[in-house]
Parts: C-alpha cells; sequence; structure tokens
C-alpha cells in the first residue's frame, strides 16, 4: 500500500446532488468571468473592426475571428471553486471534479508559481484548488479544514503539511489585512 492510502472500510458518502446545498463559493469568480468576457468581445470587435476597415471581411472569415473569441473565452473562464458539508467541488468547462474533505488522504501543492492544492480523497476523487482562491476565500478554506481536520482524526489523512502551510498563509494574510486596517 503507498502512503496516503488507507486500507480500512469507509462508508462511501452520497453522491450528486443530494450532497445537499453549496456553503461557500470563490465570490471573485463572477467578476473573473466578467473579465473573460470582456477580453474575448473585446478581441472579437477589435478584429472586425479592423478587418471591415480594411475591406476584408467576408463570412468565413466571421465564422474565424466568432470562434477565436469563444476559444479565447473558453481558455480564459475560470474554475468554479464549490463548497458544501463534507464536499469540495471545482467546476470547469467541460467537466466537474469533487473531493469529499471528510474522507481525504492526502494533499500537497503543486507548482511553484501558479501554486494549487492538490486533494485526493479515500474514493479516487481529485481536485486542484487555486491556492489563491482559497486565500481569498475564508468560507471555503474553513470548510475545506474542518473536513481535513476531521479526516485526520479518522487516520486517512497522515500529512498535513500542506494545509498547515496554507493556514500560516491565511493566518499572516489575515494579519496583514488587520494591521493594515488598524492604519499600521
Amino acid at each position: 500500500m503507498g502512503r496516503g492510502e488507507y486500507s480500512g472500510t469507509v462508508p462511501r458518502p452520497r453522491v450528486g446532488d443530494a450532497d445537499g446545498p453549496a456553503t461557500a463559493h470563490d465570490r471573485a469568480w463572477a467578476g473573473r468571468r466578467r473579465t473573460a468576457y470582456a477580453a474575448a468581445v473585446t478581441v472579437l470587435a477589435a478584429a472586425l473592426a479592423l478587418d471591415a476597415w480594411d475591406g476584408t471581411l467576408d463570412p468565413a472569415r466571421l465564422v474565424l475571428w466568432l470562434v477565436f473569441a469563444v476559444a479565447l473565452f473558453a481558455i480564459l473562464l475560470p474554475e468554479r471553486t464549490t463548497t458544501g458539508e463534507g464536499w469540495l467541488e471545482v467546476r470547469g468547462l467541460l467537466r466537474r471534479r469533487r473531493v469529499y474533505t471528510d474522507y481525504l488522504v492526502s494533499a500537497r501543492f503543486l507548482g511553484a508559481i501558479d501554486r494549487r492544492v492538490v486533494l485526493r480523497d479515500a474514493f479516487g476523487g481529485v481536485v486542484s484548488v487555486e491556492a489563491g482562491v482559497l486565500l481569498a476565500n475564508p468560507f471555503l478554506w474553513h470548510a475545506l479544514d474542518r473536513g481535513a481536520r476531521h479526516a485526520h482524526t479518522a487516520g486517512l489523512l497522515a500529512d498535513r503539511g500542506a494545509l498547515r502551510e496554507l493556514a500560516e498563509a491565511i493566518d499572516a494574510r489575515g494579519a496583514r489585512d488587520l494591521l493594515a486596517k488598524a492604519g499600521m
């Protein structure tokens, strides 16, 4: 058995919408979605205007620019992170991934510049979450931490080093914000 795997039997949690409503989500996601949309529309408008100005706009080029704008939007659209009672979900454009935080078996960092937290549960679910999303959304972090503590107590999550490091970064950010509001 590999590191971080659990050999005991664990009751499988409910799957699907019966897991309950979301209790927290990425608060900045809607703004980032609007930014992706605005960038795609701006590039499309500029391309169409330049093509029309040059007199080279025809139906084939119009379709090409539309496809390009849709592809740009798809690339820039951020994943949406949501959490509920005992689960954390990341939804992209084409797929949805979910882990059950009460059954986490590993949590580690990936990347040096674009830091991501990779979470794996006892049922094979894997989610990669931007560390910045957890830093900016205390309710998401609280739900993840609560589930990770439960998993650690149950003996599933042996190494909490990445989550401890993230907790320290969140505490430091909170302290900086508090001191900045106090004028220090």
